[in-house]
């Protein structure tokens, strides 16, 4: 089979970081952020913007016979789903495509894989999707924005009733807790976070904001402490582009959205113009710079759910004040003596 591909000069270092500083403010400006600061070069390296600015300045895709060439290289189509469990829990993962694309069917295929190796999942699921598919047992329908404890075997929370603010305080005082329990705990277990419609939650300036400070430090230190995530999203362009750089394991599923198209091609290069060409159950897998085409069929569970109970607090009692008669007696005495003194100043 003969591919063709045309290979160009490779442009300048200098050329190339221009291109990446201007991607990045083009990027900050769609996300509508108004004071940011000028990159730094690691930072257009980690987030993918340097990748990007030299696929732009390169004609590096070319096809023949519908196959997909990349950087000179044909991409890899398996009907397995790829996973690097190593990799996972040394950084984290990301998900995204539009409603019905099965991303959430490829969060449920790696958390069967991850609880196989005896880490607990804990899954913030505002869909129900989790509770009904999934092969985690145990669900936790959560009314108010608090939960009791860390868990210590997988479990959904179902926080569907709760508002998106609700929903943000709670994942908010939750990676506080866990990263407190897992900082002091020196026989600590792994914990793999899921997080359905994880824009909600992550957007541009999360991990610059005071608000998710304690979420954002478990993203960044969380893995000193064995604990990782998977971020599953429909619009991977507002996703903050900082807390990208913890997420090296990325599937990429159907969109038309033109700003995840233009994102995504800081990783894929141009091969992000064929998102819109993937089918239902069809996805990009990018990790270590290496891409694969996959297939998966729809996930299905005949797990038996439990419903956890969440613990009832007994009423608070108000506090009952004894009230002495000793001081009030003494100020009594101190009184009338304060009144014959007077008295008697008076007759002087």
């Amino acid at each position: 089979m003969v591919f063709w591909v045309i290979y160009l000069t490779t442009p300048n270092r200098k050329a190339i970081i221009e291109k990446a500083t201007e991607l990045y403010y083009r990027d900050m400006a769609k996300s509508g952020i108004e004071n940011f600061n000028s990159p730094e070069l690691s930072e257009l390296s980690e987030s993918g913007y340097l990748s990007s600015a030299k696929s732009s300045l390169m004609h590096n895709l070319e096809t023949k016979n519908g196959e997909w060439i990349h950087n000179g290289s044909e991409l890899e189509n398996s009907d397995d789903l790829k996973f690097d469990l190593e990799e996972a829990m040394k950084s984290g993962v990301i998900v995204s495509g539009t409603t019905g694309t099965g991303k959430s069917d490829v969060g449920m295929y790696l958390a069967d894989q991850l609880m196989k190796e005896g880490i607990i999942v804990v899954c913030f699921d505002s869909s129900q999707d989790w509770q009904k598919r999934s092969s985690i047992a145990r669900y936790q329908t959560l009314t108010i924005p608090h939960i009791d404890k860390v868990p210590e075997n997988s479990l959904i929370f179902d926080i569907s009733r709760l508002s998106v603010e609700q929903r943000q305080n709670l994942i908010e005082n939750f990676s506080q807790k866990l990263y407190q329990e897992q900082a002091m705990n020196p026989s600590r277990k792994q914990y793999f976070l899921v997080f359905e419609e994880g824009s909600s939650y992550f957007r541009e300036g999360f991990m610059r904001g005071k608000r998710f400070s304690n979420t954002a430090m478990l993203m960044s230190e969380g893995r000193n402490y064995g604990v990782r995530f998977m971020v599953i999203t429909q619009f991977f362009a507002s996703i903050d582009k900082m807390s990208m750089r913890y997420m090296r394991q990325r599937y990429f599923g159907y969109t038309d959205e033109l700003n995840d198209v233009s994102y995504v091609k800081a990783f894929l290069g141009d091969q992000a113009l064929k998102l819109k060409e993937l089918s239902a159950g069809q996805f990009i897998y990018y990790n270590a710079g290496r891409t694969t085409k996959i297939s998966i069929e729809p996930y299905t569970s005949t797990i038996q759910k439990q419903e956890i109970a969440i613990p009832q607090c007994a009423p608070i009692e108000p506090i009952k004040q004894n009230i002495s008669i000793i001081p009030v007696a003494k100020l009594f005495i101190l009184l009338a003596f304060g009144i014959l003194v007077l008295n008697s100043l008076r007759g002087i």
